[in-house]
């Protein structure tokens, strides 16, 4: 009989939250800060519609409406999504379902996208990242 090969858990905390935060590509190019694992990182932070989820904000230190939080970032996903040409106005949007995620050790500061937005008719960009964050129980 073969043993098992688990991984060993993420040491977290229990006195911590497991926060997951979706930073748009425009936060983090402009001027958010660049999440790296296991280092600490602030955002305001605003619920999402129908989820435990929540959106980071930092748009150049211009006030914003949320809760400022500060942890430490244990994971990070860069968000790829697909749009399409859709309409004779040739607007691109983005198709529901098709984001993949690719872990990272450090956010990027630049995206980048793949295909010819002036031909084909689908495309992919890199929009963002989720960062899993940890912080305090209140």
């Amino acid at each position: 009989m073969r043993a098992h090969r688990f991984t060993e858990a993420t040491p977290v905390d229990s006195s911590v939250e497991i926060v997951t935060v979706h930073v748009e590509i425009g936060e983090i190019e402009c001027c958010g800060p660049l999440p790296v694992v296991g280092e600490q990182c602030s955002w305001m932070l605003t619920s999402r519609a129908e989820s435990y989820e929540v959106d980071g904000w930092v748009h150049g230190g211009m006030p914003a409406p949320g809760v400022l939080t500060t942890g430490v970032v244990l994971g990070i996903l860069v968000v790829t999504t697909t749009y399409e040409e859709v309409g004779s106005l040739g607007e691109w949007l983005p198709v529901a379902g098709s984001e993949n995620y690719r872990r990272v050790g450090a956010s990027p500061r630049w995206f980048r996208r793949f295909g010819d937005f002036d031909v084909g008719p689908q495309n992919r960009i890199e929009t963002g990242v989720v960062v899993e964050l940890a912080v305090a129980r209140s």
